[in-house]
């Protein structure tokens, strides 16, 4: 038996709208992702810019563009100074290892926050809300 034209109108009409949905809700998300460039240097020691506002899903991107040794980490573990490193619960911690000059390094994080450091300190995360 034939199904009526309307009722297979509808259903059709809602495939589609539940498809639009699906999609409605995960392409703002990668659309928001952004790349954001934090360049290291010797003089002084510092990283530019120093403070970065990320999203779930944005990816920084370290470079050591200083003529010395230079690192990321969250890792309390072998941060230069432990009290420099804080996450978000339940954030796993990410350590660059040394960099040499000219080297670049990037993570696509997890959560959103704020991305913090001092002069010559390891990176620091704290949570942005969420």
């Amino acid at each position: 038996m034939r199904k009526p034209i309307l009722k297979e109108s509808l259903y059709r009409a809602s495939a589609v709208l539940a498809v639009l949905a699906m999609l409605g809700g995960i392409l703002p998300s990668m659309a928001a992702a952004k790349t954001v460039e934090i360049k290291m240097s010797d003089t002084p020691p510092k990283f530019d810019p120093m403070s970065v506002m990320i999203q779930k899903g944005d990816t920084v991107e370290w470079v050591n563009s200083a003529q010395s040794l230079h690192s990321v980490t969250t890792n309390s573990a072998v941060a230069q100074d432990p009290k420099d490193v804080a996450l978000p619960a339940g954030a796993k911690a990410f350590d660059s290892g040394f960099m040499p000059p000219g080297a670049k390094w990037s993570y696509t994080f997890t959560y959103r926050g704020q991305i913090a450091r001092s002069k010559s300190a390891p990176g620091r995360c704290r949570n942005g809300g969420g």
